[in-house]
């Protein structure tokens, strides 16, 4: 189950029990929804590093949120976060990337990604077919839960073109995952042949 797929109730406890100083819980927590919140994370960072660094950081934020401050939206609230320290970290990594050169022995290979985040990866690429705002709508709606007139006001765009920018994003999602099937099974195909 997706980190975003769990009630809202049961995310509002845990961040909750998390912040008051219970160890149990952010280990239960993390134990659970850690691969989800790092592919999340790595979507917008892509980098391994990167990627553990702000998930150390989101859960510094539910350590240090406050349990006496009500949530609203516990998946909105945990969603923000994570985009906020994603984009810090980002911005921090161009910047280091703006004075060093690159080495070659920092090139992360796809087969090595592959491998840290298993079928995982292939959602992130499936992601890289959408335009921003596309991703945007994707990941706030069907990941973070947040529903559309409020997917509308966090874009800025109406709700009617966010309604269809999501809709014609999941279309161009559908076809991806279609395209790669047919890829595949022209790879078993061949294999098959050989």
């Amino acid at each position: 189950m997706g980190l975003f797929q769990i009630p809202e109730k049961e995310l509002a406890h845990y961040i909750k029990e998390i912040s008051s100083g219970r160890e149990d819980v952010l280990e239960k927590f993390y134990k659970k929804y850690a691969k989800s919140m790092y592919t999340i994370i790595f979507s917008y960072v892509s980098s391994k590093e990167s990627a553990e660094e702000v998930l150390q950081d989101v859960l510094m934020s539910i350590v240090r949120y406050g349990f006496n401050k009500p949530i609203k939206n516990a998946r909105a609230w945990l969603f923000k976060v994570i985009r906020n320290a994603s984009f810090k970290r980002l911005a921090e990594d161009k910047s280091l990337q703006d004075e060093l050169p690159i080495k070659e022995d920092d090139i992360v290979s796809d087969d090595y990604v592959f491998g840290m985040l298993e079928d995982s990866i292939d959602q992130i690429n499936s992601l890289k077919c959408l335009t921003p705002i596309e991703q945007k709508c994707v990941l706030l709606h069907a990941i973070g839960g947040v529903k559309l007139p409020k997917v509308a006001e966090i874009t800025g765009i109406s709700y009617d073109k966010t309604r269809n920018t999501y809709y014609y994003a999941l279309r161009k999602l559908r076809q991806y995952y279609e395209k790669e099937e047919f890829y595949e099974q022209q790879r078993r195909n061949q294999a098959i042949t050989e």
